[in-house]
């Protein structure tokens, strides 16, 4: 890739995430706090800290539901046309070698997606609609997330790798030194 397009995709990114994040945090400094501003979570979502306010909260109950959803079909499209770019032109080179190993690698890509997406998306329908859930399932969900995709990164892309694989296996075969 050109830098140009590099760059744009850079600037794309952080334009994106100020847009989401922003109104989210104008949306909160205007909430007035009267009780505790203790968060009973091990992160600062959104609708955890308006749920600490005493006022209506509905603007940020369909902020949180809209703008994630927006977010999750906005990348859903996007990977699907990156992906099909790919595919297109891996597909049109002769090496049936080259297409095995592009649709490993994807293969793998979309397992990381998944990893992430699934739980992400479990949590925030969770906290929007799941009054009855106890806390602890949404503290566990909303940690799943984040924790398990970065955790999981070298053990899908590394299956492939010998160099990664004889690094784990000498990892765990290596005795300590008495």
């Amino acid at each position: 890739m050109i830098s140009k397009i590099i760059i744009k995709i850079v600037v794309g990114i952080f334009f994106r995430s100020f847009c989401v994040v922003l109104p989210g945090v104008f949306l909160l400094t205007h909430l007035p706090f009267c009780r505790t501003c203790i968060i009973p979570h091990t992160s600062c979502e959104h609708l955890g800290v308006a749920q600490l306010a005493c006022a209506d909260i509905s603007i940020n109950f369909w902020y949180g539901f809209c703008v994630p959803i927006m977010i999750v079909i906005s990348d859903v499209i996007l990977i699907a046309i990156s992906y099909t770019v790919i595919l297109c032109a891996v597909f049109h080179l002769p090496s049936q070698d080259t297409h095995q190993k592009t649709l490993g690698t994807c293969g793998s890509h979309v397992c990381v997606i998944l990893m992430f997406y699934a739980p992400a998306l479990f949590s925030g329908l969770a906290y929007l609609f799941g009054h009855n859930v106890s806390r602890t399932f949404h503290i566990m969900f909303a940690n799943l997330y984040i924790v398990i995709p970065p955790a999981l990164n070298p053990i899908v892309y590394g299956v492939k790798t010998k160099q990664i694989r004889d690094k784990v296996i000498l990892l765990f075969s290596t005795k300590v030194a008495e």
